[in-house]
């Protein structure tokens, strides 16, 4: 398995074994460990090819590094298994984990008992996943199926074609404002934070009428953080928005803007306005809204709206700018981003030199 860190102890001795050894069953245990010091540590493919299962495979690793010779002569998972997975097993078990993006807690039991013969609780299991593997339980973010393989480099390479631009007119990287620009429509009936309780099904207090309030951000890397509420998506909303962006940014000579492909950001009337003003709209590629960490800053906003109880909309919208007001200084949500698409990124090194 590649990223496998097991490897094979004794092997002086393995190589002794594997010549004199006569009977059948033994001999391909000690050519397969054989094998996997020497030629190949990729244990899924080596025990294809031996005819054998990843976890037999496995096991008799364990067994020789643990017992040596007496080991391979154990039936395989045998040989009075500790209840406990040791650190070696801990290795195993993560790399089998990584195999997939990610697993429910049952999965990840049967898992554990079909590859060490341990019957674990579900509450074990979340111990040794958090504690011990330092593993995350979170809902997904879902991508959609027709995201581009490409998307990042696509990204990429228009943020550099703006770059370029912006460096031949000798407008530096200090007078440039760079953020994202979003849209949510935050409602009352959030339901989306985890709580500790001593009630199995804990209740809150909700308002049960249902508002949303359609909101619009600029949430700024270089720049000024801004939000707003809209009464609809059309284009004269978006170009009024683009205004007070523009507004809040007087000191900077351009403002460039990543922003997803709704038909309003794509309107004639808006993509003039924005060059009139300076303003350098890119464009995600189609289907990958995780491009902008703006949707993260959302998502943290809806756990705000979920904690309490909101009256009407009018408070609602107060509670809204509240928490856009302190989520919006915090650049953690685009950390990742900077880090892919600024930070080593030789346009954007031309750029700032």
């Amino acid at each position: 398995m590649k990223g496998t860190r097991l490897i094979i102890h004794n092997i002086s001795e393995l190589q002794v074994r594997l010549q004199q050894e006569a009977d059948p069953k033994l001999r391909l245990k000690l050519a397969f460990l054989c094998c996997f010091a020497e030629v190949s540590s990729d244990l899924d493919a080596l025990s294809k090819a031996f005819g054998i299962g990843t976890s037999t495979g496995y096991w008799w690793i364990r067994n020789w590094n643990q017992s040596g010779y007496a080991g391979l002569q154990e039936k395989d998972g045998g040989g009075g298994r500790s209840p406990r997975l040791d650190p070696v097993d801990l290795i195993y078990l993560a790399s089998l984990l990584k195999e997939r993006p990610y697993w429910i807690t049952q999965e990840i039991r049967e898992l554990i008992k079909t590859t060490f013969g341990i019957e674990y609780s579900s509450a074990q299991v979340v111990r040794i996943l958090r504690k011990r593997l330092h593993m995350h339980f979170s809902k997904p973010f879902p991508h959609d199926y027709r995201r581009p393989a490409e998307a990042e480099a696509i990204l990429k390479e228009r943020l550099g074609a703006i770059f370029k631009q912006l460096k031949s007119q000798e407008i530096k990287n200090q007078d440039v404002a760079l953020g994202f620009l979003d849209e949510s429509s935050p409602q009352n009936r959030a339901n989306t934070v985890r709580v500790w309780s001593f009630e199995a099904s804990p209740e809150a207090v909700k308002n049960t009428d249902h508002f949303k309030s359609n909101t619009i951000g600029f949430y700024a890397i270089q720049g000024h953080s801004l939000q707003a509420f809209l009464d609809n998506s059309k284009e004269d909303s978006i170009l009024d928005f683009l205004k007070q962006v523009k507004a809040a940014h007087q000191g900077y000579r351009a403002i460039i803007i990543v922003l997803d492909n709704y038909s309003s950001h794509h309107s004639t009337k808006v993509m003039l306005a924005a060059e009139e003003m300076n303003i350098h709209l890119v464009f995600l590629p189609p289907y990958a809204p995780d491009l902008n960490p703006e949707e993260y800053l959302w998502k943290s906003m809806k756990r705000v709206m979920s904690k309490g109880l909101i009256q009407n909309l009018e408070e609602m919208k107060a509670t809204i700018t509240s928490a856009w007001e302190e989520l919006s200084q915090n650049l953690g949500f685009a950390k990742a981003w900077i880090a892919e698409f600024l930070i080593g990124e030789s346009y954007y090194s031309e750029f700032c030199t």
